[in-house]
């Protein structure tokens, strides 16, 4: 009976026009979310091929004009680490638009070339891209507020709710019925998509995989119990509908759009100007000072070096030089651990006041799981002074002693790539969202129970 019961519901569901508009939607959406947003990490990853060709050809070239200048070879030749993106970044392309996904360096100060980056149009990072997140996050549940918000209203308004209830005492069962007839119909399109994506994307039928499709359709659910909970209300089409969009434009604009502001005003970064004046004063007003006021602070830095002699006599030196590029950086220490406190405030904050925003909640533990999110690129920038120092500390004792290029094996450097080493987990971003929808789930529950409608 109830088979017969769920087979009818479903031939009604998919009788109506609009029921199969929604589903192209989501389903056209979703392809072309996949689409940009493998097109958009594609392009990141020829950039990076190209950026390890060219590597290897600027330092044969740089070998070739500045070969006989030890010092001066390693202040033209440059060093490149790229954040390799994984699979699940053209699933959830993140903060990968804004923030540096390739970062060259030379043994000059580290300070002034980090945050070097491609010249971007503003408009199309106001925008942000289209990716298969974006589809999930935002467009599913508007569409589920559709197929949805008029469940109980419309049987009202057309009379045949109370022509139902005279039949049966189980009316509730049939708004039921067709309730999970929807969620069934959206969750099958979800799963749908994120076969696609799996195809599509080369993505590991993994941790990752599950982890995200768990997140997902815990925050679908989320969306499910808000509109029961509007309909629980037993107001009219207008006003569900009304409301619903209400509700997804708070969540779902105005709240990231106003707390991206409020972190703003909360935690401004004026240490980043700070940051620059630092790192190029530390530098710069040591041409007129007296070069012990350089090698000082850098022996007391590197006390291994004082082995490599020093030409006082000289006017100039590459020793002297490279110490004085350190002391930019050293002098922008204070600065630069500034603004990771800030960064590392601003993102604790959000947090925890995703907490109580699935949306926010939901972006941030799919981004996490993409390794495209914050704490990615500042674990990225680590690596960048990681290998920065590296070079150094391998190279300067060949400039110190004036060796030949030939002496080194800046041949053997190639493009690195930096790849997460912490496993992500979405057990918080879990907790939140479901926490949330059991919330609802009882309000819901409490409404009808108080209306006596069934």
């Amino acid at each position: 009976m109830k088979k017969s019961i769920y087979n009818l519901e479903f031939k009604l569901f998919f009788r109506n026009s609009s029921s199969w508009i929604g589903i192209i939607v989501l389903l056209t959406a979703g392809c072309a979310g996949l689409y940009f947003g493998k097109t958009f990490i594609a392009n990141q990853q020829a950039v990076i091929e190209k950026a390890a060709i060219l590597q290897k050809k600027n330092t044969l070239n740089n070998i070739d004009h500045f070969g006989k200048d030890i010092g001066l070879l390693f202040y033209h030749n440059k060093f490149s680490l790229a954040n390799a993106p994984n699979p699940w970044a053209a699933f959830a392309n993140g903060q990968r638009d804004i923030n540096p996904y390739l970062i060259s360096v030379s043994m000059l100060g580290l300070e002034g070339q980090l945050y070097d980056t491609d010249i971007s149009n503003p408009v199309s990072l106001l925008l942000g891209n289209m990716d298969l997140s974006f589809v999930f996050i935002f467009l599913f549940p508007l569409v589920i507020v559709a197929f949805t918000y008029n469940l109980l209203s419309e049987q009202k308004e057309s009379g045949l709710w109370l022509l139902l209830r005279a039949q049966t005492n189980q009316s509730f069962q049939v708004i039921w019925q067709k309730f999970l007839v929807r969620v069934a119909v959206i969750l099958a399109v979800a799963i749908l998509l994120l076969f696609i994506a799996m195809f599509y994307l080369q993505l590991s039928v993994d941790f990752t995989f599950f982890s995200v499709t768990a997140l997902l359709i815990f925050y679908l659910a989320f969306w499910f119990a808000v509109s029961f909970f509007v309909i629980s209300l037993a107001k009219s089409s207008n006003f569900n509908a009304s409301a619903l969009v209400a509700v997804w434009v708070l969540i779902c604009i105005v709240i990231p759009a106003s707390l991206n502001l409020f972190l703003t005003r909360k935690y401004p970064v004026p240490e980043a100007l700070q940051h620059v004046i630092n790192q190029r004063e530390g530098y710069h007003e040591k041409w007129d000072m007296a070069k012990e006021i350089t090698m000082k602070p850098f022996f007391e830095h590197y006390p291994e070096l004082k082995k490599y002699p020093f030409p006082k006599d000289k006017t100039f030196s590459w020793f002297w030089y490279y110490a004085m590029q350190q002391m930019g950086d050293d002098q922008a220490a204070g600065s630069r651990l500034a603004i990771e406190n800030k960064l590392a405030l601003r993102q604790r904050f959000t947090n925890r006041l995703a907490f109580f925003f699935p949306t926010i909640q939901t972006q941030l533990g799919v981004n996490k799981m993409a390794a495209s999110d914050l704490n990615t690129h500042l674990d990225f920038q680590q690596a960048v002074r990681k290998y920065h120092e590296q070079i150094r500390l391998h190279f300067y004792p060949v400039i110190f002693l004036n060796k030949t290029v030939d002496s080194t094996d800046i041949k053997d450097y190639k493009l690195e790539k930096y790849s997460p080493q912490q496993t992500s987990s979405v057990w918080v971003n879990l907790l939140s969202v479901s926490i949330l929808t059991v919330i609802l789930i009882g309000a819901t529950a409490y409404n009808f129970k108080r209306e006596k409608q069934f």
